[in-house]
């Protein structure tokens, strides 16, 4: 980690400060002032609400998330819709930056009053933080207790809770602030506010910049944090394992539990797990995928990373996001998640699959697939696909015919 400007909000953030993260190009587009929840006090909040002007709210990462249980709101709504109508009139499908939203529950600490002023909001804020940095010690159940004895809802403090695999399946303020509290030891709790211009939008980037450069508070871009993410190897990101997922005994998932990419279904009998890029979906897919099925009792298909097809020096037509969301769609597919980026195989052991799929054409070798499994505690039967019959090479065919200007596929 050799970024200047992110040790120097790593520095900062030890020290209880400040920072300010602009998330992307083309997503939220938005520049957001990040604390330490455990150190925040009324003149950040005042800061906050004065400079910021956007939402006040926590970003919880999601071994704190686990340990409490908060559930993600979007996943109740279904459940809620059958008493309450009006929460299935309000589910929140459409996200125009993203695929779901990460708002659980609001609190106020139980010693509020309105719960709203700055002197409230920052003991709310502080205080969760401070039952984060206490929950490693914890087990769920005393968790829950001194969430509950200390908390109540609703509140004036929204709850974020981040994915599973941080700065992997989601790249929002959430994801980019656990991660930086993360990566400065702390309790992987923030709070955060969106900063808002006069012109009823968000402050432009550059503007932020400058509002930065002038109280000397640190300014990141998303970019800079998920670079150092990926490089870091610190103990959390090694041993962290979702409570809904443990790696081979996975079993039904707690309730609330929903499709995030990474979490494991309830299983049904005997589990199939087919891969992929699934790059401009052809006939051949839908052979591979409807053989898979027919090999089990279901089918959860892992679709490969960006990264990991432009390793095979090929930059995917389709993002990854869109990859994932056509192949779930698929009247055969059980699930579908994203795959990591570094481990093939950890997919096959968090899903505890019988049967793992390959395609005719994947460089795998069956037996030397089943061996790397045995190795790491888990019996799977690898069988290869054959080629559908009269089918084109795949993608990279239809991509040359393209090139080439027209022709039948």
């Amino acid at each position: 980690m050799t970024d200047p400007d992110i040790l120097t909000a790593l520095n900062a953030y030890r020290k209880g400060g400040l920072v300010i993260v602009y998330d992307a190009d083309g997503r939220e587009e938005e520049s957001d002032l990040f604390l330490p929840a455990e150190a925040c006090l009324m003149e950040h909040v005042r800061t906050m609400r004065k400079d910021g002007g956007g939402l006040i709210f926590l970003m919880v990462r999601p071994d704190v998330r686990d340990a409490l249980g908060l559930p993600f709101m979007q996943e109740l709504f279904p459940k809620l819709g059958r008493e309450h109508p009006l929460f299935s009139a309000l589910i929140s499908d459409d996200i125009p930056y993203d695929t779901r939203s990460s708002f659980s529950v609001t609190i106020n600490h139980r010693k509020t009053f309105t719960g709203v002023t700055d002197m409230d909001r920052a003991m709310t804020v502080r205080e969760f933080g401070k039952l984060a940095l206490d929950i490693p010690a914890l087990t769920p159940a005393q968790a829950l207790g001194r969430f509950g004895e200390h908390f109540r809802t609703p509140g004036h403090i929204p709850i974020c809770i981040s994915s599973d695999r941080l700065l992997e399946t989601r790249f929002g303020h959430t994801e980019l602030s656990c991660a930086l509290s993360t990566m400065a030891g702390l309790s992987g709790v923030s709070v955060g506010c969106e900063m808002m211009g006069d012109d009823g939008r968000a402050l432009p980037k550059d503007r932020a910049k400058e509002y930065a450069r002038t109280h000397g508070i640190p300014f990141l871009e998303g970019k800079q944090i998920i670079d150092a993410w990926r490089s870091w190897d610190g103990e959390w990101k090694r041993s962290y394992v979702p409570m809904a997922r443990k790696p081979v005994t996975v079993g039904p998932s707690p309730e609330g539990a929903g499709p995030d990419p990474g979490t494991a279904p309830e299983k049904k009998g005997v589990r199939v797990m087919a891969t992929g890029v699934f790059d401009i979906m052809h006939p051949g897919h839908l052979h591979f995928l409807q053989r898979a099925h027919e090999l089990g009792d279901e089918l959860i298909v892992v679709v490969a990373r960006d990264s990991t097809v432009e390793s095979l020096k090929r930059h995917p037509i389709v993002n990854e996001r869109s990859r994932r969301e056509m192949v779930e769609a698929l009247s055969v597919v059980d699930a579908a998640y994203l795959g990591y980026e570094n481990d093939h195989l950890r997919m096959a052991l968090e899903l505890n699959t019988e049967l793992n799929d390959i395609g005719y054409d994947q460089s795998y070798e069956p037996d030397e697939l089943e061996n790397e499994l045995r190795k790491r505690g888990l019996k799977v039967r690898v069988v290869r696909m054959d080629k559908r019959t009269g089918d084109i090479e795949g993608t990279r065919q239809i991509l040359a015919r393209i090139k080439e200007g027209g022709g039948s596929i």
